[in-house]
């Protein structure tokens, strides 16, 4: 079957994730033909951790040349995480590394960047640690060497590198813009009022949509991966909002359609509730809003779910939990409390901590570490007032037990989407937007596990949360 080549013309997406990025084919008709990925490339710069652009590069070329031999491409969209920027000069040279979001902040630019930083019910965007606020990068950049700053033509945020990369267009698209980076007003659905008196909006490109042709692929890319020169490079967007739009494309087309709330999983666990109001967000426990491909705001609450179930099983790969081990976990009492990172989330400020585990095996740390999984997933829902129906996209939808003990805690049906690769779909679905409906989807809806046992350990686990002075 491997020298069969597919008749019809499809779709490549390159998703850049934190942890891992990704290829996948994907057809107008939302079937995904074939997926390849690599563990996410670094270096380290002279002042900050940074992605390894080059490398990335290569490996995506590398696919490319593999991929044409089999399958007809003729478009490419990027979508990658959040946080992240390029800088380039008039000529199109990369000015420095992109900066890794979780590379901190001096103190001293941080201070001065929160005088200036506009108020969260401007932005819907909280102060956030490290380069999470994607201003705070550029303020830091601005001000540590202006003359550098002055070379700095272009302003890109991480999709639209790559879509510059490999068409040479230069673009913004609204839903990078709008990931807390505090250049952007939801509400009023423009530059906030600090990118405009910093002078930073000129150096943004235009806005299109996500699904708009940034422009043909490079010739010399397309030369040496035997793709058409011909092949479209779409503007791309951010990979939280490519799962969701896998629903929210729906609902524009469907306007009775009512989307369910999503839980995004993977190294960040990012709860959004497309039907709930973002007027009453709190800042101080990272809610905040995103704003989806058709630059509205989105409620949104998150957590570094993924980073945590590392910390907590000692970087455990096999996620297969017994449930007679999580009935154990529980009835010892053993708790993880928040949190186990320094990227913000609901318990930002609290040092994690493990209380109480009796018997510590992989397996014991393995429930113990879905158990908190599911309890902080349902603390972000609840924070953004999300009571109705749950779908779970990306990583934890492959794994049946933690979508259990999710589902237990919830007053709503939960469920996940077969194919669990939500960021592909949507993305899928903004390639063909003008083209095609996106095919119904295939929700599978997910018992409860243990249920009384688990709002049982709830209580236990939000009591002890109070005793030490964060609310659950």
């Amino acid at each position: 079957m491997g020298d069969i080549r597919q008749k019809d013309a499809v779709c490549v997406v390159l998703d850049i994730g934190k942890s891992f990025a990704k290829v996948s084919i994907i057809t107008h008709e939302g079937k995904i033909l074939n997926e390849r990925r690599v563990v996410t490339p670094r270096l380290h710069a002279h002042l900050y951790a940074a992605y390894d652009v080059d490398r990335l590069h290569s490996w995506f070329l590398a696919q490319l040349r593999e991929l044409s031999v089999r399958y007809d491409i003729d478009r490419i969209i990027p979508v990658t995480h959040g946080a992240t920027c390029a800088f380039l000069s008039e000529d199109g040279l990369l000015l420095q590394p992109i900066q890794d979001y979780e590379a901190a902040i001096p103190q001293l630019y941080r201070e001065a960047y929160n005088a200036i930083r506009p108020h969260f019910s401007h932005t819907l965007s909280p102060s956030l640690p490290n380069g999470l606020n994607m201003g705070c990068q550029i303020y830091w950049h601005a001000r540590r060497d202006p003359k550098f700053f002055e070379r700095v033509r272009w302003i890109l945020s991480y999709p639209q590198y790559w879509t510059w990369r490999l068409s040479g267009a230069l673009t913004t698209e609204v839903t990078s813009l709008g990931c807390h980076t505090d250049l952007w007003a939801p509400l009023q659905k423009t530059y906030s009022s600090m990118a405009i008196r910093q002078g930073w909006v000129e150096r943004f490109p235009e806005l299109k949509n996500a699904w708009d042709e940034a422009g043909p692929l490079h010739p010399d890319i397309a030369d040496a991966t035997g793709l058409s020169r011909d092949c479209k490079v779409l503007v791309g967007l951010h990979d939280t909002n490519a799962a969701l739009a896998s629903v929210i494309v729906r609902q524009h087309r469907d306007p009775s359609f009512i989307p369910p709330a999503m839980l995004s999983t993977g190294t960040w666990f990012i709860a959004l509730a497309p039907e709930t109001s973002v007027t009453d967000l709190k800042a101080d426990r990272d809610c905040l809003a995103k704003v989806d491909v058709f630059g509205n705001p989105v409620a949104c609450s998150r957590f570094m779910g993924g980073r945590a179930y590392d910390l907590i099983t000692h970087g455990m790969t096999s996620t297969d939990v017994d449930p007679a081990i999580t009935q154990a976990v529980m009835r010892d009492g053993a708790l993880a409390l928040p949190s186990f990172d320094d990227a913000g989330g609901p318990y930002q400020g609290r040092r994690g901590e493990i209380r109480g585990l009796k018997v510590d095996t992989p397996a014991h740390r393995a429930a113990l570490g879905q158990l908190y999984l599911a309890m902080v997933s349902d603390t972000c829902l609840n924070l953004i007032h999300s009571d109705g129906p749950l779908l779970i996209e990306g990583v934890a939808a492959r794994h049946p037990h933690l979508c259990a003990l999710i589902a237990s805690v919830r007053n709503a049906p939960v469920y996940v989407n077969d194919t669990s690769n939500g960021v592909t779909l949507g993305a899928g679905a903004i390639a063909y937007y003008h083209e095609a409906t996106p095919p119904a989807p295939n929700y599978r809806r997910i018992d409860p596990l243990l249920k009384d046992e688990v709002l049982k350990y709830r209580s236990v686990w939000s009591q002890a949360l109070l005793e030490t002075g964060k609310a659950a």
